[in-house]
């Protein structure tokens, strides 16, 4: 009987089952997909953060090299090397294994000088310094025999044979069949006295394609350093095999160095590994032992990961953050969405379930029934929804409890309320006769519900003041962050009771004209308007709105602080390190395009005598027209009062008197009017504070800053300061850059810098995050509303058919549902604009806006005013979207049917 009667209603209210069924199909996609979606953001964001420091993140493991044991930490042998070698990945660490991408082997003599060839003193004005590098199994596959043979397998004492590159013979002038006497002293140069090596030329060798990373710790092998003057060295590398290397070691003063580097695989790492990583170079650089094995060596282990890779942890929290407030929206929305359509379920049965309680159904078992029936739909779309994200987007499951969240709400939402409905119909409660009881009654209930809302409300403020006190760098999750994720809900909930007490306000004057209107129609309207909010299509599209609005404030503030950003980084549209003179400079600004250019020098870290000191600071040398340059800035110059100090340099000022100079505020305070001057290399000069400006170049330069003008410095210094930085600004500022010459390494432009900050994968990830929330969110908007407007059908209906009976033509129903609908609409975009507003102003410090932005401070929250329009205008068009609707609906209708049937339907 009871599955009869499942399958009967089932039947009956199929389309509603269905719209269930893709609702939780949906609901499951957005609880698993979002938080994949941020654990492959992060991980993104981790690759590009290794493959970014390059070998910088490689790991360096140092030993010493000697055949002899006679120091207090015995080396290792040539062949003994090889073998740590060839164990170190067996050894790593899990994170380094997991990560490991390959190692090479380089091991380096001390430098060392040539003191004869064949005999005779080195031809040519510039001594010759040789370093001997040892041949391994690695390098040596990485060679190209061009004559000669590779060094043999005996060398008499003393005597190393050796091969080397083609442009370290041309530089030396070193042939096959050359003998090097080379001296092993520390500071010996004559070949008389001390401890000598020779080294036999027994080849030429070439490099193999695509074997560079074999002698990335083999300087001075393929391009030798030649100097410019007669006073430094030649300085050449060559190559000796293990039996070489035993052979000269002997004789040389200090051991030989071997280096293992270890390359790390960027594609291996996600955000998790890369906290593995770091944390295990930390301990290997503490104590090395499992890397020596039994071989007891003392080894050295250094990396410069973690500074390659500062700036990633508060870059990877400001990720999770910013996504975690979209997760949680649109789970909310998703959630509330379930709710109005198993409410919409509910009282669809309403008459069924009457007559079953009327016939001694208890509680529990239609409960049960119920439960069978949402278990069966809800694995059904589950089970869809897994499908669907598997197909569309696979990946391992993350952060289940959201899916768990999902699940829960659309097993219990229909169950639970099921049970409410029928405990209230059938609650035998009779309503006391005595006026006083009544009104004790209503207080009672009327303070059950403030309670509820005050804890609700407590609620959010507890989770701000939580958020507030913790903020962005103290936190640390391996997914969504469940405290900010519960905060836009928390608010958007506290919106909605504000609203609910509130909104009878404006309503009441709509009525009050509904009222004196003609007709019944307009009093039937404003007495529906009175009524028409509900909690839970409020609180949905609310909260739809609240995302909607953060969402783009967020999107809107990054992409704004951005842009200031740039500025800050770069200086100007284009910035060039080279020398320019001043007609190069005039000649930048008069190109087409160019809107201002200025050239500086600036020396760091110079000595500044002080009124309690000293202090070091950079000295920036400017030209006459660098305020007027500064003020032309559109982010990241600086105020009318700091362009006017900069002003101030411009004025002449004789070469007796101190130099005039314009600082920060931070520094002026440390400067008093006498007795303080900086030290240019070793003059001393005096110097003057003038003027306090807020300009800061601290995105490019070294800080703190004083700015002085560069005649006035030149005349201090008896010689002319020259130029090492030109700013250009204008839309041609790139091409008429090119002028001055310089490298691609030498010019920036903000150009380039704000698209690679806009591409980074975790910047990338929270626009692609923001978007797909946007979309999921404006669909279950819809959705809300149409179900708004069908469960408010059936009444609206019946008051339709009661109108006509008095003449008023049926075409006019659209305009019950435009004054039952128009009141929640507009309160939800008044009350969704508040809330996204304030999540956003009141969550930006905990959200890491300056992590993702790259400035130097936080960005201003910006409030577009564009974006709210466009909300309106959505609201607008989801207002007609539900009148036509209606209109579908009520085509059906005929008013003897509705008339007959009565409250049955």
């Amino acid at each position: 009987m009871t599955l009869l009667l499942m399958v009967r209603r089932a039947r009956r209210d199929l389309a509603i089952l269905v719209v269930w069924m893709a609702l939780v199909a949906f609901a499951v996609t957005l609880a698993i997909g979002q938080p994949r979606l941020l654990q492959t953001t992060v991980d993104a964001g981790a690759r590009q953060a290794v493959a970014t420091a390059t070998t910088n993140a490689d790991v360096m493991v140092t030993a010493t090299v000697s055949p002899h044991q006679d120091t207090d930490v015995p080396p290792l042998k040539p062949g003994e090397i090889e073998s740590l070698d060839a164990g170190i990945p067996h050894r790593l660490p899990a994170g380094l294994r997991a990560t490991y991408a390959g190692n090479t082997l380089s091991v380096l003599g001390p430098v060392t000088q040539v003191s004869t060839i064949d005999g005779s003193a080195p031809r040519g004005k510039s001594p010759i310094a040789v370093q001997v590098a040892m041949l391994t199994p690695q390098n040596r596959a990485a060679l190209r025999l061009a004559d000669g043979a590779l060094p043999g397998p005996t060398s008499a004492a003393g005597t190393a044979d050796v091969v080397l590159s083609a442009a370290a013979a041309r530089a030396s002038g070193l042939v096959v069949g050359s003998v090097a006497r080379v001296s092993t002293d520390p500071g010996a140069t004559s070949s008389s006295g001390g401890h000598h090596v020779t080294l036999r030329v027994v080849g030429i060798v070439g490099e193999a394609s695509g074997a560079e990373s074999q002698w990335a710790d083999t300087p001075n092998l393929w391009v030798p350093t030649v100097p410019r003057g007669s006073s430094s060295p030649i300085q050449i590398t060559v190559l000796t095999n293990e039996v070489g290397v035993n052979s000269a070691a002997s004789e040389y003063a200090n051991p030989f160095k071997a280096t293992i580097r270890i390359r790390l695989d960027p594609h291996k790492f996600t955000a998790t590994l890369e906290g593995t990583v770091n944390a295990e170079l930390i301990a290997l650089a503490g104590n090395s032992a499992r890397l020596a094995g039994e071989t007891g060596a003392q080894l050295g282990v250094a990396s410069d990961f973690s500074a390659a890779l500062a700036d990633f942890p508060a870059q990877e929290r400001a990720t999770v953050a910013q996504i975690s407030v979209m997760v949680a929206g649109v789970l909310g929305v998703a959630a509330a969405v379930l709710l109005l359509v198993s409410r919409m379920l509910v009282l669809r049965r309403e008459a069924d379930l009457a007559l079953e309680r009327a016939r001694g159904a208890s509680l529990g078992s239609i409960f049960a029934r119920t439960l069978a029936e949402t278990v069966i739909t809800g694995a059904i779309g589950a089970v869809v929804g897994v499908a669907i994200i598997q197909l569309a987007y696979p990946g391992p499951f993350v952060q289940t409890s959201l899916l768990g969240f999902v699940l829960v709400v659309a097993v219990f939402a229909v169950p639970v309320q099921t049970v409410l409905l029928v405990r209230g119909t059938w609650a035998g409660r009779k309503v006391p006769a005595n006026r006083s009881d009544r009104v004790d009654l209503e207080r009672r209930a009327r303070a059950r519900r403030i309670a509820v809302e005050l804890t609700i409300v407590a609620l959010a403020v507890a989770a701000f003041v939580s958020i507030a006190a913790r903020g962005l760098l103290e936190t640390q999750t391996n997914g969504v962050d469940l405290l900010l994720a519960a905060a836009p809900l928390l608010v958007a909930a506290t919106i909605t009771i504000i609203v609910l007490r509130v909104y009878r306000l404006p309503v009441a004057l709509g009525v009050a004209a509904g009222r004196r209107s003609i007709g019944a129609l307009g009093l039937l309207a404003a007495v529906r308007a009175q009524r028409s909010i509900a909690v839970l299509p409020l609180l949905a599209l609310t909260l739809a709105v609240a995302l909607a609005v953060g969402g783009g404030l967020l999107a809107s503030t990054v992409s704004a602080g951005q842009e200031t950003a740039s500025w800050q980084r770069i200086g100007a549209d284009v910035r060039v390190r080279a020398a320019a003179t001043s007609a190069q400079v005039s000649a930048i600004a008069s190109s087409p395009g160019v809107i201002g250019a200025t050239a500086i020098r600036s020396e760091d870290g110079l000595q500044f005598r002080l009124t309690g000191g000293t202090n070091f600071a950079s000295l920036v040398a400017v030209n006459p027209g660098f305020a007027g340059f500064v003020r032309q800035l559109p982010a990241g110059g600086a105020s009318a009062a700091g362009i006017a100090a900069l002003q101030k340099l411009a004025k002449p000022v004789p070469a007796s008197r101190a130099l005039p100079v314009v600082v920060g505020p931070d520094f002026a305070a440390q400067i008093s009017s006498e007795n303080v001057g900086v030290y240019v290399g070793l003059k001393f000069i005096p110097i003057q504070v003038v003027g306090v400006t807020d300009y800061s170049p601290s995105g490019f330069l070294g800080s703190p800053f004083v700015f002085v003008d560069r005649s006035a410095l030149s005349a201090r210094l008896d010689k002319a300061v020259s130029t090492d930085l030109v700013l250009v600004n204008g839309p041609g500022a790139s091409a008429a850059a090119k002028t001055l010459g310089a490298s691609r390494a030498d010019t920036h432009t903000r150009a380039a810098w704000l698209s690679a900050q806009r591409h980074l994968a975790l910047v990338s990830g929270v626009d692609q995050s923001i978007t797909l929330a946007t979309l999921a969110t404006a669909l279950l908007a819809i959705l809300a509303l149409v179900v708004t407007v069908l469960s408010g059908g059936r009444e609206r209906g019946r008051s339709l058919a009661l109108i006509r009976t008095l003449g008023l033509p049926a075409r006019l129903g659209w305009w019950l549902a435009l004054a039952e609908l128009a009141p929640v609409l507009i309160a939800a975009l008044v009350g969704g604009v508040i809330a996204g507003v304030g999540i956003v102003l009141l969550l930006e410090p905990a959200m890491g806006l300056r992590e993702l932005a790259g400035g130097l401070g936080d960005p201003t929250p910006t409030v577009s005013l564009t974006l709210i329009a466009g909300l309106a205008g959505t609201v607008v068009g989801l207002l007609l979207l539900a009148v036509l609707v209606e209109i579908a609906v009520r085509r059906r209708d005929r008013l003897s049917d509705v008339l007959r049937v009565g409250e049955s339907i």
